[in-house]
């Protein structure tokens, strides 16, 4: 292995011999275990979102129904009393929608 000195390289890696210097990284073994875990947990945090969008879907679809059953019973009519018991529990019920941010999953409510 003789150096070079107009360029400061040794004659292997000026022949193209020696490991290239794009390619000279290699990972620790602590870094593969730590990507590992990064991407289980990415994985896991995944299938996490996927049940709590489920269990989001079941709140709103809860509170669709309870809008659309005091709307229903607005319609057929009551007593004042009744009409504004009625509205004031829909009005309710569409505040918490909108606190629910039920919007996002909307197509998936029936």
């Amino acid at each position: 292995m003789s150096l070079n000195t107009t360029h400061g390289t040794t004659h292997e890696q000026a022949q193209g011999g020696g490991m290239s210097r794009y390619f000279s990284f290699i990972p620790s073994r602590s870094l593969l275990a730590a990507l590992m875990v990064l991407l289980i947990g990415l994985t896991a945090s995944g299938a996490a979102s996927a049940g709590e969008r489920e269990e989001k879907i079941k709140r709103c679809q809860f509170i669709k129904n309870k809008i659309e059953y005091y709307t229903a019973m607005r319609r057929g009519g009551g007593s004042s009393g009744q009409m504004r018991s009625w509205q004031s529990q829909r009005n309710d019920y569409k505040q918490r929608y909108r606190d629910e941010n039920c919007t996002r999953v909307r197509t998936a409510l029936k």
